[in-house]
């Protein structure tokens, strides 16, 4: 028969990784919700932007007003691309990072548990 001491630290060990799997997975959870959060801003944003830019275009008949509109909404558009293309990356690293977590084992634990189990 199997004597069930010897199987605890094994037990432990995927417990152990359970949990911290589950761990890892609330907070790229989190990381997502808040990324998602952010896309939602930056779409209000630019719709407000875009609406702006028309009502400026719109509301004069002076070419030289409306060049002055599309100069201002292109610098702005330039400016919020650079923002979104830094925050992209950031949150593909940070999401990144969050999901080695899961892979990084924490061999002393696994490996006594093991050696404790043979």
């Amino acid at each position: 028969m199997t004597d069930h001491s010897e199987a605890r630290p094994v037990s432990d060990a995927i417990q152990s990784y359970a949990k911290r799997a589950m761990a890892v997975q609330s907070e790229f959870s989190e990381k997502l919700i808040e990324a998602n959060q952010h896309w939602f801003e930056q779409i209000q944003i630019e719709s407000n932007e875009a609406w702006e830019l028309f009502r400026r275009f719109n509301s004069t008949a002076s070419v030289a007003e409306k060049i002055t509109a599309l100069q201002d909404w292109a610098k702005g558009a330039t400016a919020r691309s650079a923002n979104d293309a830094t925050y992209a990356i950031e949150t593909a690293r940070s999401l990144g990072t969050i999901e080695l977590n899961l892979f990084a084992r924490k061999t002393s634990d696994v490996d006594e548990a093991i050696q404790e189990a043979a």
